[in-house]
């Protein structure tokens, strides 16, 4: 099918084609133009190199994070919580929990809408209290992901950086610049700088895709506006 369009539309140049998909793939392959719908209105349109140099800006990067190892957590917990690694923790004592490691305000990130804090607070709802050593994994995790956000602003710069999604210990950020200041090389070495300190297990580099774009048009969309659990948008 995809060789009859072609054929018809660009070799032989006999009519003009109409094509409604939701295959990035597909798109590429057959549209000389292409324009992107949100809510029923047109948002863009122009060639694939267009939107992409238009909406596409920067470079993609995605990065996975090494998880603590459970002698590092138990070794956490103990100099916390003063060697209490048996107890557990109740909802009355979860304030007091966070102030033991470090931050009390952290308390408020234990809620069903925040990216991973949902875990911790489904169990409490479930068990009424959750083990000394889920709640060190957690914050182990939230620890080496807000130093991964302070690496790469420090590498590329604050208003450089942009968190486009969050899963548990996946990250993935648009970073902003032109070819210049983003050549994949110097990318590739600032992060291969910091992949031992900052935990990094895995990370890919890529320029913006046109799935992507599609995606982020199609994320604005009034029914795709909430978070679901376990992802940071």
């Amino acid at each position: 099918m995809w060789n009859v369009i072609a054929n018809i539309s660009t070799h032989r140049k006999e009519s003009t084609i109409i094509l409604t998909t939701h295959s990035m793939e597909e798109c590429e392959a057959l549209c000389t133009r292409v324009g992107i719908m949100v809510g029923g209105r047109l948002r863009c349109l122009g060639s694939v190199q267009h939107l992409k140099n238009r909406h596409g800006n920067g470079l993609m990067i995605e990065i996975k994070l090494d998880q603590a190892k459970t002698e590092e957590v138990e070794g956490r917990v103990s100099t916390c919580m003063g060697g209490s690694s048996s107890s557990v923790i109740t909802p009355d004592q979860l304030r007091d929990a966070c102030e033991k490691f470090g931050d009390a305000s952290w308390f408020s990130k234990i809620d069903a809408k925040h990216a991973t804090g949902y875990a911790l607070a489904a169990v409490l709802e479930r068990d009424g209290s959750i083990r000394p050593q889920l709640f060190g994994a957690w914050w182990m995790a939230e620890e080496r992901y807000l130093g991964l956000n302070a690496f790469l602003q420090e590498c590329f710069g604050n208003d450089k950086v942009q968190l486009v999604e969050r899963q548990n210990d996946m990250c993935r950020y648009r970073l902003l610049g032109d070819q210049k200041s983003l050549k994949l090389s110097n990318v590739f070495r600032l992060v291969e700088s910091g992949k031992q300190t900052h935990h990094i297990r895995e990370y890919a580099v890529s320029q913006t895709t046109l799935e992507q774009i599609f995606n982020n048009f199609a994320s604005q969309q009034n029914e795709e506006k909430g978070v679901a659990r376990g992802l940071f948008k």
